[in-house]
């Protein structure tokens, strides 16, 4: 019953059977029995099926509030008894940017391996929101910031790791044929590239003397990876909007020119995000002490640099 139930937790938060028994590792009719099976053995419904998606009933909230809360109880007991050893043992999950993924993690987690080789690391690579972390221990994720920027709540732990400047930029090329554009505003007849989960979607933010432009650009090209829109704007196809150090190299070889530079551009913005734990696995914690560090000596590279 108590695997049915987690079962279920799952349920609501994916609201998909069929996603929550792939995170579960069962079939989806297996799942699906088991919901069943549950709301049998309690005499009460839990939930609502339609053929989109699955709402949860009065009695599945109170439940699901209920048990979350028993759940994570169980889970701090369990990693205090993991704690006692000290060990770094078993296995971490985080889900990153590929950008981060590439130019950083990959190099910080082989460092740590290296060191930890009883550690395993499972990486997800998406440029999407990992909201709740349930089924990941880390989300690395990136956002666009601005002055007066008001952060979504959310309940959990962010850590910010990386912010620069966001260029819009395009090549010598594309300037030739369609020339650039002066204010923001321009924007709207140019051909733009942009990622969805960057810089909110097609909707870019500029400031000049304390005041915000919000273009809602033309969709031309979108891609959720920064260096496929900054390949795609090297070759002529449109105006991108790009953190700097991803750009700086083919801004000084002439490769790319920086447009509207009498605005201030929002902030490209990199941050850990993880669920606020009263025991952090040992493995965790000691993990995410060596990225923080790590991302720390980064930075003060390439400030030196």
């Amino acid at each position: 019953m108590l695997d049915k139930i987690i079962f279920f937790l799952h349920v609501v938060r994916c609201q998909s059977v069929t996603d929550a028994a792939k995170q579960y590792g069962i079939s989806a009719s297996a799942g699906s029995r088991w919901i069943t099976e549950l709301e049998e053995m309690m005499g009460i419904s839990l939930v609502k099926r339609t053929t989109r998606k699955i709402s949860v009933t009065q009695a599945g909230q109170h439940l699901f509030q209920r048990f979350t809360q028993i759940n994570n109880q169980i889970t701090d007991v369990l990693n205090e008894v993991q704690n006692i050893s000290q060990e770094d043992i078993g296995t971490i999950k985080v889900a990153c940017t590929p950008l981060f993924a590439k130019y950083y993690l990959s190099e910080i987690i082989g460092e740590y391996v290296s060191d930890n080789p009883n550690i395993n690391f499972v990486v997800i690579e998406t440029a999407f929101e990992v909201d709740n972390v349930h089924e990941v221990d880390f989300a690395i994720r990136a956002n666009a910031t601005y002055r007066g920027f008001q952060d979504k709540d959310s309940l959990l732990v962010k850590r910010t790791l990386f912010r620069e400047p966001l260029k819009a930029c395009c090549s010598p090329a594309y300037i030739a044929r369609y020339g650039q554009p002066v204010i923001p505003n321009d924007l709207k007849k140019h051909l733009c590239l942009f990622a969805t989960t960057l810089v909110g979607g097609n909707r870019w933010i500029f400031e000049q003397n304390g005041e915000y432009n919000s273009v809602q650009i033309s969709r031309t090209v979108e891609v959720d990876d920064s260096e496929i829109l900054k390949n795609i704007a090297v070759a002529g196809g449109g105006i991108a909007y790009l953190p700097y150090s991803l750009i700086q190299d083919d801004l000084q070889q002439n490769k790319l020119v920086s447009v509207l530079n009498n605005y201030i551009s929002s902030e490209f913005e990199l941050s850990l995000y993880y669920k606020p734990r009263k025991h952090m696995p040992a493995r965790c914690a000691n993990f995410k002490e060596h990225l923080l560090k790590r991302v720390t000596d980064i930075n003060l590279s390439r400030n030196v640099t």
